[in-house]
């Protein structure tokens, strides 16, 4: 793009959005070896968290369908209102959809066992928010056996926090910069400080989220089309056009010294631009 030429930016796109048609980016990498570890433990049913758009449940629900499990979705939305096609999609795959209050989806962030729903059922597997977890940040890890190059910045979105994480321990050369997808997001600031400790080549970016999850401005929609006129292919209003904005912000400001490289982490999601 020009402002990156200007600048004299090497900036690269790593393409995990084409991994897989349904659960595509990183879905699937912090999934894998949760499910794995469900099946070591002899689960029958999975068992989550998100909202009426969610990447996560979305993926988590066709992949326990392809898997054999059965599935639970707690969604943050009022159970009354038209479901959204990710959330139609979830259910045609067989997931139970359990619908709660902002106050009650707030405490269910709380635990983080796996074992929390044992009450409720024995054989189920919990699986946090967007499936944030060690075995998750592990999936996440794997991303830089795919990667031969070293990067100054390395960009991505951010929802549960799982890929900041992994990508800040598997790049500790490179300054790694999520920005958050959605509005109040500096909760996470706390769990992903206690969670990398020492690490210190992270940053959380809260600024950008246009307004909330899902959320659009005229900056983003002229952004996002622009890309797909310059590059012939679609990015997601979610995450990384929300990303792209950051990125092109922190060059205009001076915050990426010229010359640096820059890897640019799409992390999928087209799914939830979807209307019908």
């Amino acid at each position: 793009m020009a402002l990156f030429d200007t600048h004299q930016l090497h900036v690269d796109m790593k393409r995990d959005d084409l991994l897989h048609p349904i659960i595509s980016g990183n879905k699937w990498r912090k999934l894998k070896y949760l499910f794995h570890d469900a099946e070591q433990k002899r689960c029958k049913t999975v068992v989550s968290m998100g909202g009426n758009w969610s990447n996560h449940l979305h993926a988590l629900a066709f992949t326990a369908k392809e898997l054999g499990f059965k599935s639970t979705g707690y969604i943050r939305a009022h159970p009354k209102q038209e479901l959204t096609p990710a959330l139609k999609d979830c259910q045609d795959w067989g997931m139970q959809l359990l619908f709660t209050s902002r106050g009650d989806y707030a405490q269910l962030r709380e635990n983080t066992n796996w074992n929390r729903f044992h009450d409720q059922c024995k054989e189920s597997y919990w699986i946090s928010e967007g499936g944030f977890s060690e075995l998750a940040v592990q999936g996440v890890m794997e991303i830089a056996q795919e990667v031969d190059k070293r990067y100054d910045y390395v960009f991505c979105g951010v929802g549960s926090g799982a890929t900041l994480a992994g990508l800040t321990k598997v790049f500790p050369d490179s300054q790694v910069i999520g920005v958050a997808a959605f509005k109040g997001a500096e909760y996470l600031k706390k769990i992903l400080n206690q969670y990398l400790k020492s690490h210190t080549n992270w940053h959380l970016e809260t600024g950008y989220h246009c307004g909330g999850f899902a959320k659009v401005n005229s900056q983003l929609l002229v952004l996002a089309q622009e890309f797909e006129t310059y590059h012939g292919f679609a990015i997601d209003k979610q995450y990384n056009a929300k990303v792209l904005m950051a990125l092109q912000d922190y060059v205009s400001k001076g915050l990426i010294e010229k010359g640096s490289s820059v890897l640019w982490l799409n992390t999928g999601g087209l799914q939830g631009e979807r209307t019908q």
